[in-house]
């Protein structure tokens, strides 16, 4: 916080102090601590894992939502769509999810939105497929066009809706500290799990926050029951979406709040992208009075 004393002007008359407002600074500075440890892990690791980052009412809302499109845009097998944010109020109320914004802030900055996501559903296979060599990092062209070391550039979080607690359920496979290397080089033997890979096993409820660079692998759901995972991925306002306006209309973009439209795309014009004013950039001014932070921030 900016230290607004003018030293210039020597000693002055004691002024009364407003014990409530620094109770509450002194909250906000132990979840901005918080914030900065997590984004230590978050650059050591590549990832960072809240347990209960959704409590069971809101995992059960988001599971019929997520049901509802599966019954209207799928046809019972694998799912996974992309721009599926306006498909229902329930996702649109995940973009500023009180744990992850502040940590987004903290590594990208305040000029942002989600410029990707995807709504993932994988039922069992019926039989175990050939194994595939999947492992990759997020970001397209930007792994290719850009030089090394390739830049972070955005973040992804993944909202898991059921228990992943063993790898045949289709588990994401990643390598914990990968976001570090450009190359990822196959096992000479040809298998398709690279040393150091883990599958990631959680509980329904968890809230996964990932350096887009981080290798990973989606698995194969060889077990009885269907995985579901909510994609939501963060970057900087002066680079182009990759879907289609998230399937978010002008009406509905009219009800959210200053926040949310920013984190949907919205802006005062093409300059605001790249020369933000407060009116592109709300977000900032929560993030600066400590406003964003909840309690949820520091669930891990």
């Amino acid at each position: 916080m900016r230290d607004t004393t003018d030293r210039r002007r020597g000693l002055q008359a004691p002024r009364r102090r407003n014990l409530s407002l620094f109770a509450d600074l002194g909250v906000t500075r132990a979840r901005t601590s918080c914030v900065t440890a997590l984004r230590r892990r978050l650059d050591r690791e590549g990832l960072v894992i809240f347990e209960n980052g959704l409590d069971v009412e809101r995992v059960a809302r988001l599971t019929s939502a997520v049901d509802r499109v599966w019954r209207t845009r799928g046809d019972g097998s694998a799912l996974h769509l992309l721009g599926f944010v306006g498909l229902d109020e329930a996702f649109v109320e995940l973009v500023d999810h009180p744990a992850v914004l502040p940590l987004v802030c903290e590594v990208l900055g305040c000029n942002v939105f989600v410029y990707h996501c995807h709504l993932d559903i994988h039922p069992p296979l019926e039989r175990s497929p050939a194994p595939a060599w999947r492992w990759h990092q997020d970001g397209g062209r930007q792994n290719v066009e850009l030089a090394e070391p390739r830049p972070q550039l955005s973040l992804k979080v993944a909202y898991v809706l059921t228990d992943v607690d063993e790898p045949e359920q289709g588990a994401m496979w990643l390598i914990r500290g990968s976001h570090r290397r450009d190359r990822l080089e196959r096992p000479r033997n040809g298998s398709v799990r690279p040393p150091s890979a883990e599958p990631l096993l959680v509980r329904a409820g968890t809230v996964v926050v990932f350096d887009r660079r981080l290798w990973h692998a989606r698995g194969d759901n060889v077990s009885r029951r269907t995985r579901k995972v909510l994609y939501y991925a963060y970057t900087h306002r002066w680079i182009r979406p990759r879907d289609q306006l998230l399937g978010v209309d002008d009406e509905l973009l009219a009800r959210q709040d200053p926040v949310r439209r920013q984190l949907l795309g919205a802006g005062t014009g093409p300059s605001g992208y790249w020369i933000p004013t407060d009116d592109d950039v709300p977000l900032a001014v929560q993030y600066e009075v400590g406003e964003m932070f909840s309690s949820e921030t520091a669930m891990s």
